[in-house]
């Protein structure tokens, strides 16, 4: 059997093992060269096309997104407390005064001082006296005034000098006009006419220990009505031991008799019998 040539097959390098003819060999044990790295490419400029061209990445919120996610927090009310849901709360609020029905009785106790005071009240000495504050105080009287406006009560309150009052309205002063004409037209009893007449004579103040040395009884009871009467009046204080009241005729008892002046009194010879 003839023997058949066969042609001669290059070797086949391996590129990735062998190095080139024109790079230099690396010695044993070195390390491997690092091969240089390619440059980043610089970042390009944000416009407003691109961020809106530019996808959003997943997973990732957009500045927009939490721009509109802080609005909405802004917007959202606020949770209904659990307690004020309904209708109670843990502590009343520092601002608050009085309940309705402590109200009510302030008001009550507000009018009762007033109507037993002399002189106009002021805010003040009614919030001492009822144990409030002023300005609960003020909102009473406030709602007792509107109350008898609304209700046309006969009376109605003023303020007045820096205080508050009660007053008859204006409407029926001819009717209290004709009753204190009626009081002082009213015939005195036997025991006033007397101490009057003593007073009157006496053209001095007078005490009431003179009257009564005079009449043998007590007079005090007597005195008290000629003067809520006013037809006498307290000229002053005597100079005796406790320093005595002195009385003397007022301008109503010369008003009511016709006379200029207590030097006008009829003579006792002048009474006819």
């Amino acid at each position: 059997m003839a023997a058949i040539d066969t042609p001669a097959v290059p070797a086949i390098t391996n590129p990735m093992t062998e190095p080139e003819a024109n790079e230099p060999a690396i010695p044993e044990g070195a390390p491997p060269p690092v091969a240089p790295s390619e440059p980043e490419p610089a970042p390009a400029a944000t416009t407003p096309d691109a961020a809106a061209k530019t996808p959003d990445t997943p997973g990732t919120p957009d500045a927009s997104d939490t721009l509109d996610l802080s609005r909405s927090k802004l917007a959202d009310p606020p949770l209904a407390d659990p307690a004020s849901a309904t209708g109670e709360s843990e502590e009343p609020e520092p601002d608050v005064d009085e309940t309705p029905v402590d109200l009510e009785a302030l008001r009550r106790t507000a009018e009762a001082l007033l109507f037993a005071a002399e002189a106009p009240l002021t805010v003040r000495e009614l919030a001492r006296a009822a144990g409030s504050r002023s300005h609960t105080i003020r909102k009473v009287l406030k709602a007792l005034k509107e109350s008898l406006d609304n209700e046309r009560r006969p009376w109605e309150l003023l303020e007045v000098a820096g205080g508050w009052r009660f007053a008859t309205r204006p409407e029926f002063f001819p009717a209290i006009q004709k009753l204190k004409v009626q009081r002082s037209q009213r015939r005195l009893t036997p025991a006033a006419m007397e101490v009057l007449a003593l007073i009157a004579y006496s053209q001095e103040p007078i005490g009431r220990a003179e009257i009564e040395a005079v009449r043998g009884v007590d007079s005090g009871p007597v005195l008290r009505q000629l003067l809520e009467r006013k037809m006498i009046r307290i000229a002053g204080r005597g100079q005796g031991l406790g320093q005595p009241l002195l009385y003397a005729v007022s301008q109503e008892f010369l008003e009511h008799f016709g006379l200029k002046s207590a030097k006008d009194l009829p003579q006792p010879g002048e009474f006819k019998g």
